[in-house]
């Protein structure tokens, strides 16, 4: 059986290994470079046990995000080996309650108390959470020791949730993709369309501006920002409302001894994240400074990742100095005594109309992903990094099954 897969990020390159594992011909394909080089190594790499979404009451993406976080590392080892061990994980995240919160601080601590009885309820001896236990009760702090400023955060948390340095799985994942013969790369490559019929799927791409043709058994779209774009090429067409954001964060390491710096996540609102991984790198985000572009439209259009020096030093101010105000630790990190530092970005794709300022925006959910399958076509919306090992092993069951 020979498989295409559409889109090299992590969500494409996770298909593509479990398919070669059973032996598949995969050809993996992306307009880049590099595999898993854009959004999926561009982010805060947070493994999420449901704590951030306390906006869906259903309480099914919290379900969901435990699930995918609990079979991430599992999966991830069975693909990449003791590799997936040499990926440095963040310290445990604190959530802080900005007193401009959606929601109360109450509602809050009921969520992540909520968040941790799943979690206890689904581990078992085939989860792993990056030798973490994700069952540890969330705890409020008594007092903040001057880690959160109390005139802007009203109440704390520490849990056991902790993120990965998605640039360094990025490079693990690479080097396996290499190494797989069953898996070839076709980089560089712009897809235009998919033609299905009962007994062959084909796909349409350029390289270089010379245009090819290659038929398959079936075609996997993980495309991120192209996903929609090609799937109505198929005929599929979303059913709702969704949005694109290009957000920009800062990453890089302080140039000297400061005070060790918490990962942790301010909620509920357009806020921010700080991430410290256990290589010394800081993953920095403050939202109403690094989102600089929002589009409805079915391809968005191409948002520069890599910002001028005049507009990335703009943002990296702008970030620190947002953050500085609600973690006052932050001071010693200032962005001129940072060792190294730059500013990127990645897309961030989601069903809903309006942003996540709004209490009833759809982008306080992340339930209604996963992979859709019609036939020989397959198209997966990750949703969130979280899943992207779980969706990967479900279309590929799908996929042997026919």
């Amino acid at each position: 059986m020979r498989v295409a897969v559409l889109g090299a990020g992590l969500q494409g390159a996770c298909v593509a290994m479990e398919l070669a594992s059973d032996g598949l011909e995969v050809d993996l394909y992306d307009k880049n470079e590099l595999s898993v080089s854009q959004a999926s190594a561009h982010n805060e790499g947070k493994i999420h046990l449901g704590y951030v979404f306390a906006k869906d009451p259903t309480l099914n993406t919290a379900r969901l995000m435990i699930r995918g976080a609990l079979s991430f590392a599992p999966l991830m080892r069975r693909w990449i080996g003791a590799d997936i061990d040499k990926v440095p994980v963040s310290t445990p995240f604190y959530y802080a309650v900005h007193k401009e919160s959606m929601i109360s601080v109450e509602e809050v601590e009921r969520h992540l108390l909520t968040c941790s009885a799943i979690a206890q309820e689904a581990y078992g001896e085939d989860t792993e959470y990056f030798g973490a236990d994700c069952r540890r009760t969330p705890t409020r702090l008594s007092h903040y020791d001057g880690l959160f400023d109390p005139n802007t955060i009203v109440a704390a948390f520490q849990t056991p949730e902790i993120g990965i340095d998605t640039e360094a799985l990025a490079s693990h994942v690479r080097a396996r993709l290499a190494s797989e013969s069953k898996i070839r790369c076709v980089l560089r490559a712009d897809v235009f369309n998919v033609a299905v019929a009962d007994s062959r799927a084909e796909v349409d791409f350029a390289i270089s501006g010379e245009r090819f043709r290659e038929g398959y058994d079936h075609v996997v779209n993980t495309l991120w920002d192209g996903r929609l774009a090609i799937d109505a090429t198929v005929g599929i067409l979303p059913m709702r409302p969704w949005l694109f954001r290009i957000k920009h964060y800062l990453r890089g390491r302080s140039a000297r001894d400061t005070q060790p710096l918490p990962s942790f996540t301010i909620v509920l609102g357009p806020f921010g994240d700080g991430v410290r991984y256990a290589n010394g790198e800081l993953h920095l985000s403050w939202y109403p400074a690094g989102m600089r572009g929002m589009s409805s439209t079915i391809r968005p259009p191409e948002w520069p990742r890599v910002l001028d020096e005049e507009t990335a030093n703009q943002v990296r101010r702008s970030i620190f100095a947002g953050l500085v105000k609600v973690i006052p630790a932050l001071a010693d990190f200032a962005s001129d005594c940072m060792e190294t530092w730059q500013v990127k970005g990645g897309v961030i794709f989601a069903w809903g109309s309006t942003d996540i300022d709004d209490p009833t925006s759809g982008l306080h959910s992340r339930a209604d992903i996963g992979p859709l399958s019609f036939g020989r076509y397959h198209s997966i919306n990750t949703g969130k990094l979280t899943m992207a090992p779980l969706f990967a092993k479900i279309a590929a069951d799908r996929i042997r099954a026919t």
